[in-house]
């Protein structure tokens, strides 16, 4: 399922455009403004965002520039009312996959959300020993059986696992991986593994813990 971010201050095309995406079975999160997306963004996985050029809080161009020079690299789509070729221009400088003018057909912006995630798609596979790991689809596996029950969290800490196998990861480098800060409690981070250890018993002796340094997978 797509995830997909909707900012539209518009709030009659907002319920619009929601509720024509959820019928195509899309996940939508819906927003009429939003000061705090790179927060949002860290705690959601998200593949699509969709928003207005114009909001209350200004021009949604600053905004994906600041995102993408922090690394961020969802794909963006512009809804805009300006259409002139400098501001489509503009939009596309600073990082958009797409720009729509308004007034605009649905199945437009149906055509151009699916042209968009099929570029974007790609497989991102881990493997270590006899578990795979499919990073988009966020499913683990071992000896081809489906490990259930995984949280964002898990799927987090076990990308860096499998990325560092054989590797000493300290703690302070899991927190800035998985956590996205250098300051998560060593006791959140202990509290993490543990619970990933008794969701995967096969895991147990896998993971083996550094006093006072951190984890390594081997």
């Amino acid at each position: 399922m797509l995830n997909i971010v909707l900012i539209e201050d518009d709030k009659d095309l907002n319920e619009l455009i929601s509720l024509k995406l959820s019928q195509e079975k899309y996940k939508i999160y819906s927003f009429f403004d939003i000061f705090d997306l790179e927060n949002f963004l860290d705690n959601n996985e998200i593949d699509l965002i969709i928003m207005d050029r114009n909001l209350p809080s200004g021009d949604s161009v600053e905004l994906i520039k600041k995102l993408r020079t922090n690394g961020y690299d969802e794909a963006v789509i512009f809804l805009s009312a300006k259409t002139l070729q400098k501001d489509i221009l503009d939009g596309f400088k600073e990082g958009c996959d797409d720009y729509i003018c308004k007034p605009f057909n649905f199945n437009e912006l149906l055509f151009r959300i699916k042209a968009i995630t099929k570029r974007n798609t790609k497989k991102e596979i881990l493997i270590f020993e006899n578990f795979v790991l499919n990073i988009d689809e966020r499913i683990l596996k071992f000896k081809d059986e489906k490990i259930p029950n995984l949280t964002t969290l898990d799927i987090e800490l076990l990308k860096c696992f499998f990325t560092y196998k054989n590797q000493l990861l300290s703690r302070q480098f899991l927190s800035e991986q998985v956590w996205k800060n250098d300051t998560t409690g060593d006791k959140t981070i202990n509290t993490a593994i543990l619970r990933l250890k008794q969701k995967i018993p096969a895991f147990k002796e896998k993971i083996i813990s550094i006093r006072s340094v951190g984890y390594k997978l081997c």
